[in-house]
């Protein structure tokens, strides 16, 4: 899985939660300055918190409303009914068996079957269909995507925790229902593992075998509300450490893959092109100028091996030679042409032509 560390969202994608909670009488502003990690833009106009607070945030506002769904329903249930929900677990001897007490008992206690467990020859899937499952945002097509997201990461580092670790060695691919380009928000990257996208319902996908094998009883833990969100959250902190590099450097390396938009690479990241910029700015540098300075490593690649001027132009998608020609004196300081003269003077070959 991909390192919480990583993985943070503008708070505003869930507002609409926050304003429902209020609405009940949640103390949500005592709430959010609870908040262990945050960062707050230069402007005050962006607050980013990290993909383990949002479970902080719907465990504290379950716990304060005494509603297990944390807003998300038009239909309210008993916090307290969620140690029954999962008791099975207790008993359950494999990771097949876990997920398949989670979809029966999550039907039982919402009254509907929204989760069935779906078994192929080599994989064991839990499926979850929200399709017609009571939000109280059901317009919100894109708040409804990121719940339904974080619910699939919350049941997965639940099954994890409680296999030993098994979940994650036997989990072989995912899928989500927003399509590949509505996918905007960071949770997504959670995933290390396939993604499907445009899928009829939320999917996680097992590997049967591994699935079939024994895992420790979960007999002496807490498996009460509380102690789900203790164990998720724990879960999720105790994950491998984040990356620790600069800001900049992440974007040359998804840069590098090959995301040239601007967008796509806020998207990537979870977040505003504004706030891209600003970090970007913050490390003196600019998505062009990494974009511009990848272009330009490619090209000392190419000519390199030999590619001509105009082929090089064309690789990299500039419009006609000249504009390459600009963009490349602009980083190395003389022409391609210059360029491949004093490569010819260093090791004694002709240029390519």
């Amino acid at each position: 899985m991909q390192s919480p560390g990583n993985l943070q969202f503008e708070l505003s994608a869930i507002e609409p939660i926050l304003d429902w909670a209020r609405s009940a009488g949640a103390d949500v502003d005592a709430l959010l300055a609870g908040l262990n990690s945050h960062d707050t833009g230069k402007d005050g106009s962006e607050r980013l918190v990290d993909l383990v607070d949002y479970f902080r945030i719907q465990r504290d506002i379950a716990r304060s409303l005494d509603d297990l769904t944390a807003q998300l329903s038009e239909r309210k249930l008993t916090y307290q009914t969620g140690s029954f929900v999962i008791a099975q677990l207790r008993s359950a001897n494999t990771l097949n068996d876990a997920i398949r007490s989670l979809a029966q008992h999550f039907n039982m206690m919402h009254g509907d079957d929204y989760n069935r467990v779906r078994q192929s020859e080599n994989t064991v899937a839990l499926v979850v269909d929200d399709s017609s499952f009571p939000y109280r945002f059901r317009k919100n097509e894109v708040l409804t995507h990121f719940v339904g997201v974080a619910l699939l990461i919350k049941v997965h580092c639940l099954l994890d925790s409680l296999s030993g670790g098994q979940a994650g060695r036997a989990l072989r691919r995912i899928g989500l229902k927003q399509p590949r380009d509505g996918a905007k928000h960071s949770l997504v990257r959670f995933w290390q593992v396939p993604v499907s996208f445009g899928k009829p319902a939320y999917e996680l996908v097992y590997d049967f075998d591994l699935a079939c094998q024994s895992i420790p009883t979960a007999t002496d833990v807490d498996l009460s509300a509380d102690g789900i969100f203790a164990r998720v959250i724990r879960h999720l902190e105790e994950a491998r450490p984040a990356d620790t590099r600069t800001f900049s450097a992440r974007t040359e390396e998804l840069v590098s893959d090959g995301v040239e938009s601007q967008q796509a690479a806020a998207d990537h990241f979870g977040m505003s092109v504004a706030t891209l910029r600003r970090r970007l700015d913050e490390e003196n540098t600019s998505f062009r100028e990494i974009v511009l300075k990848s272009r330009l490593k490619r090209a000392d690649e190419l000519l390199a091996r030999g590619a001509s001027i105009t082929q090089v132009s064309e690789q990299l998608g500039y419009s006609d030679v000249r504009a390459f020609n600009r963009a490349f004196r602009k980083i190395r300081g003389l022409s391609p042409s210059a360029y491949l003269r004093a490569r010819k003077t260093q090791i004694g070959i002709a240029p390519p032509v």
